[in-house]
């Protein structure tokens, strides 16, 4: 395979380094106010001043430290993503012959990056969304959507149908391809869909991939 500009997953890993200095700075910043409320507070000793820049050091050094979690989840999902895209990224890899092209992380407008794009022998465009997401799959009142159990849950990042169409009409315009098939690929649990096409975009794990990339392409 050529068009290798990218290393698979780089995108998200340099956010999820981002995030990880975010949330240090952040834990940083909290225990800094926490000290300087304490010394604070035995300068003033117990009048109202002095409590009310201790309630007032304890508040927001809980409001820095919460924001550091935040921001140390966010990296933690950011890793399990780039997890994702390198585990498909090793399944083309083995998979498919080396007349296919692939392209990691494209860069495009409003949609941020495209996970893998993929050209193939027959000139078929396709964008894939690697996603990580656990629980199963399934389409209901007209939206993607996950199962645990009996508990059914959107999906925090919005509408993946149309976020993946958008980014398969940018790599349509940026390659000027006559079409691009969108796919979403989810590595983690099941999909319980009767059909994997919805709307134009193909839903498959991440064991269906190449079997489904070699149907499409026939």
């Amino acid at each position: 395979m050529s068009l290798k500009t990218k290393k698979p997953g780089e995108y998200i890993r340099n956010l999820a380094r981002k995030r990880e200095k975010s949330a240090k700075m952040l834990y940083f910043q909290a225990k800094a106010v926490i000290i300087a409320t304490l010394l604070l507070f035995l300068a003033f000793g117990i009048s109202k001043i002095g409590i009310l820049l201790l309630l007032a050091g304890l508040i927001g050094s809980y409001c820095l430290f919460r924001s550091g979690k935040h921001f140390e989840k966010r990296a933690d999902d950011a890793k399990r993503g780039a997890q994702a895209e390198t585990e498909v990224a090793d399944i083309l890899n083995i998979s498919l012959s080396q007349r296919w092209q692939i392209e990691y992380n494209l860069k495009i407008k409003k949609w941020g990056d495209v996970d893998v794009v993929l050209h193939s022998p027959k000139d078929k465009w396709y964008a894939i969304d690697v996603k990580s997401h656990g629980g199963t799959k399934v389409y209901q009142n007209g939206k993607l959507r996950k199962r645990y159990g009996k508990n059914i849950y959107d999906f925090k990042e919005g509408d993946l149908i149309a976020k993946v169409k958008g980014q398969a009409k940018q790599v349509r315009r940026l390659k000027g391809a006559e079409w691009v098939i969108p796919m979403l690929c989810f590595t983690k649990s099941s999909i319980d869909i009767s059909d994997d096409e919805i709307s134009g975009v193909y839903v498959v794990t991440a064991a269906d991939l190449v079997d489904t990339l070699l149907r499409l392409d026939k």
